[in-house]
């Protein structure tokens, strides 16, 4: 029987700058049409298909921008992955990281590690034509990180396809490709540049941010070389994360994990502010008040700087401070570990160890009772009375006040 072959139309072709597609960012760091008019997404465009390519357009042109804007600001350089590219070798699959000039020898490094989808130096797309292209892209935090004197890396981790001479985080369908070596998924690339750039940086208070998927990048790298880095993270900041912890059962990764890492998740408004432990998430989550996609970012980055800050030369020793209280810091929402128990353990250790949990609710009360519920503006509230079940103990965790 005859059909008729179906005609595709050919593939859009779009501007390459932001003056060919009309726009420009204004001094508010705002999208704008050359009239004023900010950026919209058309959701009732007919061609729903071409109205998508060319918003992907648009944002890419605008990550350009904010890239070249980080260079010129921040002097960050370029470094190609995998190693072992001559910088002349063009048609090699390849892919580039962001780096300071200071990452290799700096006393504190930041990395950066986006969601699935996004380029290079890119939270979302969605805040950058939409909201501002500081905040979309990774600007505002690597202008903060410098400011306060951080190293920074920015980790590339959904450029895996090589696609006309370039790297592309859009699965190919109409082009021939091949995989980048090495880096043919996020979990591969977190793992890699940890292991062949960072494993040998001076820095021994390393910090973290990862957007969603790139949680589950992160968390996976840093359970596969737990021994390398156990002792020189300082914190690590999730951001609606999509990782599980039971996907990685070390207890001892666990246990790590839910002392280091603080989760910033999606609520409604009533509930900003409020900390609460996730056995999915096997740390304590803040929650940032606000159901609107991608905001998290925007509402918490602050605190999430203010975590950090709380942990500036701490001593990362983990046999140090594992089985110890955590001193309670109303800017430092991790679980607070007062012991972990297995089945079978010593009677007379439990015993020990409730007396203790008794004396902390009544030192966390009396803090509270003198500081007050409220912690400043975007601050944690924390209830002196809230115990917390850990995923892989049996202990119950509570809050303890400053040592």
């Amino acid at each position: 029987m005859y059909r008729r072959r179906i005609k595709r139309a050919p593939p859009s072709v779009f501007p390459e700058t932001l003056e060919e597609f009309g726009f420009l960012i204004d001094e508010h760091n705002h999208l704008v049409d050359t009239s004023g008019k900010r950026y919209e997404f058309d959701l009732k465009a007919k061609d729903r298909e071409h109205q998508e390519a060319h918003s992907r357009a648009l944002s890419d042109v605008v990550s350009q921008v904010m890239r070249k804007r980080m260079e010129d600001e921040f002097k960050l350089i370029r470094a190609t992955v995998p190693l072992g590219i001559d910088e002349t070798d063009k048609t090699s699959p390849q892919a580039n990281i962001m780096l300071s000039p200071n990452a290799k020898d700096c006393k504190r490094l930041l990395i950066l590690i986006s969601g699935t989808m996004e380029t290079l130096g890119t939270w979302s797309r969605r805040l950058l034509t939409k909201h501002s292209t500081e905040i979309g892209s990774m600007h505002s935090v690597v202008k903060q990180a410098h400011e306060e004197g951080y190293g920074v890396i920015i980790l590339n981790p959904n450029a895996h396809w090589w696609v006309n001479s370039r790297d592309t985080v859009l699965v190919p369908t109409r082009s021939q490709f091949e995989l980048i070596p090495s880096l043919e998924s996020p979990e591969e690339h977190v793992d890699y540049v940890l292991r062949n750039f960072v494993q040998g940086f001076a820095s021994k208070e390393i910090f973290f941010i990862a957007h969603k998927y790139g949680t589950h990048a992160l968390a996976q790298a840093l359970c596969k070389q737990f021994n390398t880095f156990k002792n020189r993270v300082s914190g690590v900041a999730v951001v609606d994360g999509t990782h599980a912890i039971d996907s990685f059962p070390d207890p001892t990764f666990q246990k790590w994990w839910s002392l280091n890492t603080v989760g910033f998740i999606q609520s409604e408004l009533d509930d900003k502010g409020k900390v609460e432990y996730r056995d999915y998430a096997g740390c304590n989550c803040v929650n940032a008040g606000t159901q609107e996609f991608d905001f998290t970012l925007v509402e918490q980055m602050p605190s999430i700087f203010r975590f950090f800050h709380t942990r500036k030369d701490r001593d990362n020793t983990f046999e140090r401070y594992k089985d110890s209280l955590q001193p309670f810091h109303p800017d430092d929402p991790t679980t607070a570990m007062v012991a972990f128990h297995h089945p079978g353990g010593d009677e007379g250790e439990e015993e020990k160890t409730d007396e203790v949990k008794d004396e902390v609710k009544d030192e966390v009360k009396d803090e509270v009772k003198h500081e007050g519920e409220g912690q400043g503006e975007g601050g944690v509230v924390v209830d002196g009375e809230t115990t917390v079940k850990n995923a892989h103990t049996d202990a119950t965790t509570t809050p303890s006040a400053d040592s």
